[in-house]
Parts: structure tokens; sequence; C-alpha cells
């Protein structure tokens, strides 16, 4: 049933997310963010990690390829870090208060933390982790391709390509479907698109996120999801890698270890936010990487509040 939300759906982007010196402008109306980046930075310091403080306040930092090529793990620290840190400063300086939580990809990470389900210490942490498991998981030289088409056409496109290794791994909008897999099958994928008429888009990312080749990475990450605290979440958190709401610790534990590897059904959750009358959302990202895809995912043009 659609009963109308006043409040909005607040989404945290993946890898999309990044920017350098986001939130540079941020500084003069924001004087908590300083404290909130030194939380995250203490607590990567303590865990092993990268410092992520200068990548977000200097707009000379690295550029999101390069951190893809030299410092991955530092970069998803940064995305993570800036959805903290405008989460906060929509909540407690602008005074707004989020009807439901939805990360997309590693943004389930600040959706956690933000719904108290993850310490933000824990969740640093696990992040660490998770690129420590990525690189020792000696993984196939593999990537990502965004494709301008539904998933019906994707599918089509697959079924074509005949790799089981290549499979469909964000489902985004009736306008975007992202694909995973091995460099070669993703070589003749873009031909086989290119000759269907269909645009492609090589994604900047060091790995075939959402695929069973993550599968070694995710059980050595599951590990360390087992080590840490998990709660039920106090804000309702909509999940596109479990296609429901997180309810119970359980359901946070599983969230965190299988979504290296599941598929993430955004446009799925976008229907299913609809259908229950959430129309009006808010990104925490420095950059509009989801407001764009509900805009395409929603022909009835849903709201968003101003940044």
């Amino acid at each position: 049933m659609d009963t109308q939300s006043a409040d909005p759906v607040f989404l945290f982007a993946g890898h999309g997310g990044y920017l350098p010196g986001g939130l540079h402008e941020f500084a003069d109306d924001f004087a908590g963010l300083p404290a909130v980046l030194e939380r995250i930075n203490a607590a990567s310091g303590a865990a092993g990690g990268p410092e992520v403080a200068e990548l977000l306040t200097d707009r000379t930092a690295p550029t999101l390829e390069s951190l893809v090529e030299d410092n991955p793990g530092r970069l998803h620290l940064a995305i993570f870090a800036t959805e903290i840190c405008l989460y906060d400063f929509y909540t407690r300086c602008c005074g707004l208060s989020p009807a439901v939580l939805v990360g997309h990809s590693l943004g389930e990470f600040a959706a956690l933390v933000a719904s108290g389900c993850v310490s933000l210490e824990d969740a640093v942490r696990l992040i660490i982790a998770r690129d420590e498991a990525l690189r020792g998981a000696g993984l196939p030289d593999g990537g990502m391709v965004a494709l301008r088409t539904d998933r019906r056409h994707v599918d089509e496109l697959l079924t074509g390509l005949a790799d089981q290794r290549t499979v469909l791994a964000v489902d985004n909008s009736t306008e975007q479907v992202v694909v995973s897999g091995p460099a070669e099958p993703l070589r003749r994928l873009v031909h086989l698109a290119a000759a269907a008429g269909i645009e492609t888009t090589r994604l900047h990312v060091s790995y075939p996120f959402h695929n069973a080749l993550l599968d070694e990475a995710a059980a050595r990450f599951s590990a360390v999801v087992d080590t840490i605290t998990c709660a039920a979440p106090s804000i309702p958190v909509h999940s596109p890698v479990l296609g429901r709401r997180v309810e119970r610790p359980a359901d946070v534990r599983e969230v965190l270890a299988c979504h290296l590897v599941r598929p993430v059904a955004f446009l799925d959750s976008l229907l299913a936010l609809g259908a229950e009358g959430h129309h009006t959302y808010l990104e925490c990202s420095v950059r509009s990487v989801l407001m764009k895809l509900v805009r395409a995912a929603r022909g009835d043009a849903p709201a968003s509040v101003p940044a």
C-alpha cells in the first residue's frame, strides 16, 4: 500500500561516490567535520589502515582512477568516510530524519553504521579487512562493464556470450545494468553489445565485484565479520543485496558476508520503496550517482532534498 512518507530515503553510494576534496566546501558549515574524520582516521590507524581525511578535504588529492590503480583500499575507506560525514551533517546540522536507509554495494556499510547495526570503528576495521581479503585471494584479472539498457537485453547478451564466470552484477535501472567477470569475456561482451547497438562503459574498479569469482575473498572476509558485534537497526534499512529489510543481527552479518558475491538489486529496491510510499530521496554523497539512477528508474521524477 502506498502511504506517502514525508521523511526522505537516505542513499549511500558505492564505488562512484568519491570526489577529490569533495568535503572541502562543508568545512565552513559543518563544525563537526574534523571530529568525524579524526574518529575515522583513528579507527583506521588502530586497524593498520590508511589516513583518508586529506582525500576528502584537499582538492588536489588523488583521483578515483589513480586510487584504483595504486591504493584501492584507501579509496574504499574514503567513500565510506564521505558518506558517514554527510550523514552526520544532514541529520545533526540540517535536522533531517531518514525514513529508510539504503546502501548501494559498498554503501551498505555506511547504511549499517547509520542505523546503529555496526559501530563506526568496527565498520572501518571491516573495510580494511575486506581489502586485505581481496588482495590475498589471488583473484583473476577482471572488472565490470556498465551497459545502457535493461536487464532483459543484458540477459540475452550473457546467453550469447556463454561464459558462466561473467554475470549480471548490478541492476541499477531500466537504463543501466552492470556486468562483472574476467577481462577476456568482458571484452567479448563489449563487442556483442556494440553489434546490438548497446552503449557500454568500462568501470574503474579493481575487482569483478558481485561475482562468485570473489568467493575465496568473501570467505576470508566472513571470518572477520564473525568477530564483530551486530545489532538490529534503530532506523529501517533496506538492503539491495538481500532484496528486503534488515531486521535482525543475523541479517546484518548476511549483508556483510555476502555483499562481495551477490548481485545488487537496486532497481527492485526502488520499486519496493515506491510501493511503500517513499518518493523523496537524499544521497549522502558528493556526487549524484544514485539520484541519477533514481530519476532514470522512476518515470514520475521523485523529489530530492536540496543538499
